[in-house]
């Protein structure tokens, strides 16, 4: 897979402007830098059934033998009617012009930065990947990865991307996202942030102490993978007598079909996640902070769980970790079963950023970054 071209891919739109003045690049001639959101791919065909259906995807990870790391944000959008996949990619740098965009003599960083979608999670050369793995011909293909390469001997600690993929609604498959922030120039600290709209399924978000934003589909069920008709036959199941017993393990669709989201911001890092789910769904959500210097302002918040669909639990007196059980449906379904959705934080702590370069200067005494508490945790319906 060969890095697009410098026309196609800079279309630059750089963060302080082109032809900047001497005040806005600090002693080394450096400067934050980005380039315009590019698609890498294009409506590709991505089936949901048939004899190759894609039933898990993943979207970034952490550095990997200096390289494939994107540090950045990443956007899952479902909200393609056909099923196709959208992949788009901005690529940014905190350096000099020539060192990001490459001059006559020499290519840039953000030439040397490409798409890596393959099969499987462990990253290598585009070049010794089988060609019938390259996930980007003819077909979307099942257990893809979307990865950022840098085609050199180390990726710059400075560089990144942002990740924007579409997906198709219907998509009932496993999501993957894994990301980290970027704090390797002191003068202009970045977070990666997650956003994910229309989730429909299972999924696990890993993340440091960026933004989550997760906002669930409608019409998620507790079965994800389970036809319309086993859902129904599930939410209808009588027992023997007659009884309601809807949800039954004896149902089509037992609790090895449920589905399960797990959302965290790793030790050591305190991120803030917002969820908002469907109040119509049996649901299980379980919320921590895992904060050990306490007290501290970061207990989770269940905002859903109001008397008319939820049973809240007690897990400890202090706040700081709390659940509750959403829609249960009869006497027969098993307690604390059902969809599952499990939303850490491993910190509690002010954390210091540049959402863009609005505030950032190089003289650092007149940069204006951004100071707040991360590692607020709220479930909550109708808030994204």
């Amino acid at each position: 897979m060969k890095n697009l071209p410098l026309a196609t891919l800079l279309g630059l739109t750089l963060l302080a402007g082109a032809g900047c003045p001497p005040e806005t690049v600090d002693a080394t001639g450096a400067r934050p830098q980005e380039t315009k959101w590019t698609t890498v791919v294009n409506s590709l065909p991505f089936p949901l059934a048939g004899d190759a259906p894609v039933t898990t995807i993943t979207i970034g990870r952490l550095d990997y033998n200096n390289n494939f790391a994107n540090r950045g944000d990443i956007e899952v959008l479902f909200d393609q009617d056909a099923e196709v996949i959208t992949v788009e990619m901005r690529y940014y740098d905190y350096s000099d012009d020539v060192t990001a965009q490459g001059d006559e003599t020499v290519e840039g960083t953000f030439e040397r930065m490409s798409l890596w979608a393959y099969v499987g999670t462990t990253p290598g050369k585009p070049s010794e990947q089988k060609p019938e793995d390259d996930c980007t011909v003819d077909t979307w293909k099942n257990g893809c990865s979307i990865y950022v390469y840098y085609d050199g001997q180390t990726q710059p600690v400075r560089a990144g991307a942002d990740i924007r993929v579409r997906l198709p609604k219907a998509y009932r498959g496993q999501l993957n996202i894994e990301t980290d922030d970027n704090y390797n120039e002191p003068l202009f600290p970045r977070l990666g942030n997650v956003t994910v709209d229309g989730l429909c399924s299972s999924g696990n978000i890993s993340m440091a102490q960026g933004e989550a934003k997760i906002k669930l589909c409608r019409e998620l069920t507790p079965a994800p993978t389970c036809t319309a008709e086993q859902i129904m036959d599930c939410e209808t199941f009588v027992d023997e007598e007659g009884n309601d017993a809807a949800w039954s393990n004896l149902c089509p669709c037992p609790a090895e079909n449920f589905g399960q989201l797990k959302i965290e911001s790793v030790k050591p890092w305190a991120g803030n996640i917002t969820v908002d789910i469907p109040k119509t769904l049996w649901l299980n959500a379980n919320l921590s902070n895992e904060e050990t210097d306490k007290p501290h302002e970061c207990k989770p918040q269940l905002e859903s769980c109001t008397d008319d669909v939820c049973v809240p639990a007690i897990n400890d007196n202090s706040g700081y970790n709390i659940s509750g059980q959403f829609n249960y449906p009869s006497p027969a379904a098993a307690s604390g079963a059902g969809f599952n959705l499990t939303v850490k934080s491993a910190g509690c702590n002010p954390v210091t950023f540049f959402p863009d370069d609005t505030k950032w200067n190089a003289n650092e005494t007149m940069s204006t970054p951004i100071t707040e508490v991360h590692g607020l945790i709220k479930v909550c319906t109708d808030c994204l």
